[in-house]
């Protein structure tokens, strides 16, 4: 797994925790989290955003390769799950369950994906 690389211009934002990414929180309201984010387990480019920003949006204006290069994510906090969609290549998605892990999502947090996932998150997953 490839060492976690930050866009320059997301770390402009937010005031990030290098041992504890997750943990990070928004400059602007430091009651803001990590809500959606986009990993590319090859690069370790991780590129993250609060509420209200889509996927796409994110990764046109801050990565560096095309949508489905990248696993992405939803951190649903007080629920305690981070809910991965969008891809089907198991490497990818254990490889970011794994970096999920050292980056400050606890293990009492469950990381979950596929259909049965995004049926238990379906009213969650409205609109985002």
């Amino acid at each position: 797994m490839a060492n976690i690389a930050i866009p320059s211009k997301i770390g402009r934002h937010w005031n990030i925790d290098r041992n504890k990414i997750f943990c990070s929180t928004y400059k602007y309201d430091t009651t803001k989290r990590i809500f959606k984010f986009a990993y590319q387990p090859l690069s370790g480019e991780l590129i993250f955003d609060t509420a209200g920003i889509h996927h796409d949006t994110m990764i046109l204006n801050n990565g560096h390769g095309e949508f489905n290069d990248y696993i992405r994510g939803i951190c649903f906090w007080q629920k305690k799950v981070v809910y991965l969609r969008g891809h089907n290549n198991a490497p990818w998605l254990q490889a970011t369950k794994a970096m999920l892990r050292k980056n400050g999502v606890s293990v009492h947090f469950r990381v979950i994906w596929g259909v049965d996932a995004a049926i238990e998150l379906e009213m969650e997953l409205r609109g985002l």
